[in-house]
C-alpha cells in the first residue's frame, strides 16, 4: 500500500489552523441560545409546581406511597401561587432543545428549597410550544456547548 503524506508549512499551515479555529468557534457560538418568552413561561410553570408540592419528585413519592398502601393525601393547591422571577437566564444547546441555567427568586426572596440556581432541560413540544422535560445539572449545561449529538441524546439524570 502506498502512503500519502501531507505536510503543511508556512502560510498554508497558518491558514489551515485559522480555518479549524474559525469553524470550532462558530460551532460553539451557535450553541449559546436565548430562551423565548413561551419557554420562560414553561420554566416558571414547572418551578411553581415544584415549589407547591406538585412537581415530578412529589408525584413520584405520592405514587410510591399509594403503591405501598400508605394512606396518601393529595397535595393542597395554594390559594395564591408563588411568584417565581428569573434574575438571570442562560441556555446552551440547539434552538429547540436546550439546558437552561435559571437564577431564581420567589416572592422577592430566595426559593423555598434553598437552591437559587437550577438547571432545567427545556425542549419544544411536537405540536408547538415549550415544555420542561426534567431537571439537569451544571455538567450537562456546560457539555451542551461542545455536543453535536442528537437533540434526544442529552442525559438529564
Amino acid at each position: 500500500m502506498s502512503e500519502t503524506r501531507i505536510e503543511l508549512t508556512g502560510w498554508k499551515a497558518i491558514v489551515v489552523a485559522a480555518l479549524i479555529l474559525a469553524v470550532g468557534g462558530v460551532r460553539i457560538m451557535m450553541r449559546f441560545q436565548t430562551v423565548p418568552e413561551e419557554g420562560k413561561g414553561a420554566l416558571r410553570e414547572w418551578l411553581v409546581k415544584d415549589y407547591t408540592g406538585r412537581g415530578p419528585k412529589d408525584l413520584a413519592r405520592f405514587v410510591a406511597d399509594y403503591r405501598a398502601g400508605v394512606p396518601v393525601q393529595p397535595p393542597e393547591v395554594p390559594a395564591i401561587d408563588p411568584r417565581v422571577e428569573f434574575t438571570a437566564l442562560a441556555a446552551h444547546g440547539s434552538s429547540d432543545t436546550m439546558i437552561v441555567r435559571c437564577e431564581i427568586s420567589v416572592d422577592g426572596g430566595g426559593p423555598p428549597d434553598g437552591m437559587p440556581v437550577r438547571f432545567l432541560f427545556l425542549t419544544t413540544k411536537p405540536g408547538g410550544g415549550w415544555m420542561v422535560l426534567s431537571e439537569s445539572d451544571s455538567f450537562n449545561y456546560y457539555t451542551a456547548l461542545l455536543d453535536s449529538r442528537s437533540r434526544y441524546s442529552y442525559r438529564s439524570d
